[in-house]
């Protein structure tokens, strides 16, 4: 089955996750992604665990691209870049706000070369307003959007999220963005994307903001509560931890018959009297093993679930069922267990894996000496360091 973004090509220039991973959604959607990277490689090749050359955060966010490497800070490597900017749909970029444009490589040049480029700039806060030229990774926008100050319990110190959530929400928004803009794009008029991390953790509070806009006093951190539904959170089991969330009241009417409590309780009523409802679910819970309570609340309609560590979740038959892992042998990284895409096409079919992990530079020679035509003049820029391979 032919995919949606065959036929569109992509420069990444990202590095670590908002923009690297967002050029895996359009990879993954068909699209060839042209991985630009510096002489020395993309920072994420030598961050965390290391499978051969790379780290795995590289080699989950860049398998099915090619790996360019051209120094665009030198004239010839900007010259290059443009040429290629003519023979492409996209440009990714996730530098600190004015670096392209110091480079010579910014949305200006880039429209100049192509009217009709894609160009999408994932910031920490977005291509305008006092904050565009400050530094920001994720903990950073975290602290600042609130979502930092809604994580963790009441009374202890604020907690960022444990995984890089303002990054990878705003890496899927612009891939959907880059996809929207491809589809409805005009031949001549090119697009400027500007989805921010702040923005995606801002809006990531929406539960919060009646409460923040209306009465800031309000807004407090409830740990593994929900701020509109009870009962909400992690209990204790006789071997473990269970996570219960009840969400309308069909589910509380079922449960409320185990705990002998009012199955007509309202859901602001079940939020008022939160702290009893707990204590009888507690009591419920004690000498259950996780197992048989989540098997018992699930068969009456509760969402009721283990919570897991990593390596249990490894193990799951959900993640054979889904797709979601698979081993790879990399010519010269070895075996590499590969987290697949979370998209998933007619069912559960996961998005092809169409070419590994690239190897630095493995691309340079085909891209500029064939694409670019500059074959004769490729030795000539390895030695003056303006590409390798």
């Amino acid at each position: 089955m032919p995919l949606p973004l065959e036929g569109i090509r992509v420069l990444d220039l990202g590095i670590s996750t908002a923009g690297p991973y967002a050029s895996r959604f359009l990879a993954d959607l068909g699209a060839e992604v042209l991985k630009i990277e510096p002489i020395e490689g993309e920072n994420a090749r030598s961050l965390g665990l290391r499978y051969g050359d790379a780290g795995y955060l590289f080699h989950v966010n860049n398998y099915n691209k090619s790996s360019v490497v051209l120094r665009v800070q030198s004239p010839a490597g900007r010259q290059l870049f443009l040429e290629l900017v003519q023979r492409s749909d996209v440009v990714i970029e996730n530098f600190a706000s004015g670096t392209m444009d110091r480079w010579g490589i910014g949305y200006d040049a880039c429209r100049e070369a192509n009217p009709s480029i894609v160009y999408c700039a994932a910031k920490g806060f977005g291509e305008s307003g006092v904050l565009r030229d400050k530094r920001a990774f994720d903990t950073v926008v975290q602290g600042l959007s609130g979502l930092m100050d809604a994580t963790g319990d009441s009374g202890d110190a604020p907690l960022k999220g444990g995984p890089s959530v303002c990054d990878l929400m705003t890496a899927a928004a612009n891939a959907m963005a880059c996809v929207s803009a491809i589809a409805t794009r005009v031949p001549g008029e090119s697009v400027f994307l500007d989805t921010a991390l702040f923005d995606m953790g801002a809006w990531s509070m929406l539960q919060w903001w009646p409460d923040a806009l209306d009465d800031a006093s309000s807004v407090q951190r409830i740990g593994n509560g929900h701020p509109l539904h009870a009962p909400f959170g992690s209990f204790a089991c006789s071997d473990g931890d269970l996570f219960v969330a009840v969400e309308d009241d069909a589910a509380w009417q079922s449960l409320a018959g185990r705990l002998l409590l009012s199955p007509d309780w309202t859901p602001g009523e079940r939020k008022s009297r939160h702290s009893s409802i707990d204590a009888a679910l507690m009591a419920w819970l004690r000498g259950r093993t996780v197992m048989e309570a989540a098997t018992e609340l699930q068969s009456i309609g509760v969402a009721a679930t283990p919570v897991l560590d990593l390596e249990d979740v490894a193990v799951l038959p959900i993640m054979h069922e889904r797709e979601l892992v698979t081993r790879v042998e990399h010519p010269h990284n070895g075996t590499i267990p590969l987290l697949r895409s979370p998209l998933a096409i007619a069912g559960c079919t996961r998005p092809p894996i169409r070419s590994l992990p690239p190897m630095l530079g493995q691309d340079t020679e085909r891209i500029v000496g064939d694409l670019l035509g500059h074959r004769d003049a490729l030795d000539a820029w390895v030695e003056a360091g303006v590409v390798a391979r």
